[in-house]
């Protein structure tokens, strides 16, 4: 079901801002370390909403958004790859970007026109990520663990 739009995006903002305040407000666990950036880690993403140009809003399923499954994030040599179920081979994309923050990475690119953004939560490897493109975006929300 959509929802106006005003208030999707408002809500989406809102989702997006208190998502990264707690992930700022965490405590730190003891294995902080190993979502610092300095080890490849491999995530999932378990929830997704798509928005449309209209500002249309929607969760869906993250299945049905044709992303891999698990994807890996490798900070030394600056990709993040994946297999696509269905497909023979895998596909990567390069980071462009990797800024440290207050207990969180953040990780930049920009692949086939649109541009994406990951945060990491440093303490717990809690992820919020957003893909925008020309009049479609998605915000998925999702956890890693080192390789």
């Amino acid at each position: 079901m959509m929802i106006a739009q005003r208030t999707i995006a408002t809500h989406g903002i809102m989702v997006f801002l208190v998502a990264c305040c707690v992930g700022l407000a965490a405590p730190h666990a003891p294995q902080a370390a190993d979502f610092d950036g300095s080890k490849s880690l491999t995530c999932a993403a378990t929830d997704a909403i798509q928005c449309e140009g209209a500002g249309e809003c929607e969760r869906t399923e993250v299945e049905a958004l044709n992303l891999p499954k698990f994807i890996t994030i490798d900070f030394k040599g600056k990709k993040l790859s994946g297999i696509v179920e269905g497909r023979d081979k895998g596909e990567s994309t390069k980071i462009q970007n990797i800024e440290k923050l207050d207990g969180q990475t953040v990780i930049q690119g920009v692949e086939n026109g649109r541009g994406w953004s990951i945060v990491i939560d440093g303490g717990t490897g809690d992820i919020s990520a957003a893909i925008a493109g020309d009049d479609l975006a998605f915000v998925l929300f999702g956890v890693c663990h080192t390789r």
